[in-house]
């Protein structure tokens, strides 16, 4: 029952959470359009529907794959693989919000099967087989990627898959075996670029878990798995300068110690429980730092209780990725780190590595494992019903109050939105403009002065707004109950 429960969570009201910035832009990328170009087309002063504006959020007329492929190859940063299944999928079933977040919960529930498997090779324990999936099922982390239209649900079955080939080809030893780490570690690159940090773990488990010969055998394999990347990576070469200028951002925006601090410790008890509170919370200062200890615990103890062949492998995935994040971010300035979903691999190990040592533990009849595995349970489960009720979570992070921001705008009679253009604005308002009647009109534009509201609007708001645009009106713009910048003006004539 709670392995179906958890398959359903994954498909439940999988259209209802915001569409936040970044499916956005799968959505603009997998039907053919460049964001660039579609800016230029919007922000230039003239009226738009929000009608009009979802027209780049579906196929035009006449397009064809070969756009997709050309819009893929503009961000290189973000290899295809999701992105053409995502194109398959929205082909036949629409592109719905529902239809595009369709690959990740597809992706999620066939990491049900796979885990299984997984747990057999690491732990050998039929208890195990059973408990990994159950946490699973229940994980807050893994069921708001499964609700995402974006490549991490994706990632994470991939990963489950090529830990699980790769442990079995050091076991069986066999072409067949490792033919299939091959295939798992290649359409892992194709999935996620930071996959790098999965092949530093797997190199690192190569050179101190395996015998010399194996040692040749997996060199042979992940050099095949990387060979067979080289499209890719040749695209990636072509376009480094506009690599260099989507990646920009992680560099350019700063962020308090303090809090990605913090953030390190929510982004692995979000695999368990999910609260959602604020960052200031007294709980980011508590409960995280305390599950980290648990986690280095149970990392101890895994180490003595398992075969290096399968300890070793699966340390690595949690501590490599998570060195590898944190470090580069001290070193470089950077932010990647502030972002859960770049911690994949090491969330997804430590649901694994958690629910082998409960296993474990119950196998030896330990009383307090079985309460352990109920209260983990419990608390995911909780948490899973709160994200699936809820129209937002933290996961949208930039995109967080824009229904709040829809529901206010559709509030107004005839109401126009004025707004400029900035790094967020373009994909911000056509989240937005999924929640608001078709009519709605906005005026938007890359100049710094602002065009005439048009003469029909009874009613002129402002969304993230500049001072000098707040200026222009004869009247300060008032700013309505609703965060993330959306201002009323109270007369509609400008200066």
């Amino acid at each position: 029952m709670g392995l179906l429960a958890g398959v359903s969570l994954r498909w439940l009201n999988l259209g209802s959470k915001v569409f936040w910035y970044d499916e956005v832009f799968t959505a603009l990328r997998v039907t053919g359009h460049f964001g660039a170009e579609v800016n230029e087309q919007l922000f230039n002063g003239e009226p738009v529907s929000a009608g009009d504006i979802l027209q780049y959020q579906t196929f035009a007329p006449g397009s064809s794959f070969y756009d997709t492929l050309r819009s893929l190859v503009d961000h290189p940063e973000h290899p295809p693989l999701f992105y053409l299944l995502c194109w398959a999928w929205v082909k036949h079933f629409g592109t719905s919000l529902a239809a595009f977040r369709g690959v990740s919960a597809l992706a999620s529930t066939l990491t049900f099967i796979a885990l299984p498997f997984l747990a057999w090779e690491l732990f050998a324990s039929a208890t195990a087989v059973v408990v990994l999936p159950v946490l699973f099922a229940f994980s807050p982390v893994h069921l708001l990627y499964a609700q995402e239209a974006r490549q991490y649900a994706l990632w994470t079955l991939l990963i489950v898959v090529t830990t699980w080939a790769l442990r079995r080809a050091v076991r069986l030893n066999t072409w067949l075996a490792w033919s299939c780490y091959v295939i798992g570690l290649t359409l892992t690159f194709y999935t996620s670029v930071l996959s790098l940090f999965v092949l530093m773990a797997y190199g690192a488990y190569g050179l101190w878990a395996l015998s010399q010969r194996q040692r040749w055998t997996f060199g042979a394999t992940t050099a095949a798995a990387i060979l067979l990347f080289t499209p890719w990576l040749g695209v990636m070469w072509v376009q480094s300068q506009r690599l260099q200028s989507t990646t920009s951002w992680t560099t350019q925006v700063s962020f308090p110690l303090d809090a990605l601090v913090k953030l390190w410790g929510l982004h692995f008890t979000a695999v368990f429980f999910d609260p959602n509170l604020p960052l200031e919370n007294i709980y980011s200062w508590t409960i995280p730092p305390l599950f980290l200890l648990l986690l280095a615990a149970v990392s101890a103890a895994l180490w003595k209780a398992l075969p290096p062949e399968s300890s070793v492998l699966l340390l690595l995935l949690i501590w490599v990725p998570t060195i590898c994040l944190i470090g580069g971010d001290l070193v470089r300035g950077s932010i990647l780190s502030k972002n859960t979903r770049y911690f994949v691999p090491a969330l997804i190990g430590s649901l694994v590595a958690v629910g082998g040592w409960l296993s474990l533990s119950y196998s030896r009849r330990s009383r307090w494992a079985a309460w352990g595995i109920a209260l983990t349970v419990g608390l995911g489960m909780v948490s899973s019903i709160a994200i699936i009720q809820a129209p937002t979570w933290w996961n949208k992070s930039i995109s967080y109050h824009n229904r709040d921001v829809a529901q206010a705008i559709a509030g107004f009679e005839s109401p126009v939105v004025l707004t400029q253009s900035s790094g967020t604005a373009l994909g911000n308002v056509m989240s937005i403009s999924h929640y608001l009647p078709a009519s709605v009109m906005f005026v938007m534009t890359t100049r710094s002065d602002f065009p005439q509201a048009p003469e029909a609007a009874e009613t002129v708001l402002l969304y993230q707004p500049t001072e000098a645009l707040k200026r222009q009106f004869a009247c300060p713009p008032e700013a309505l109950p609703v965060s993330d910048g959306l201002f009323l003006v109270p007369c509609a004539s400008n200066r």
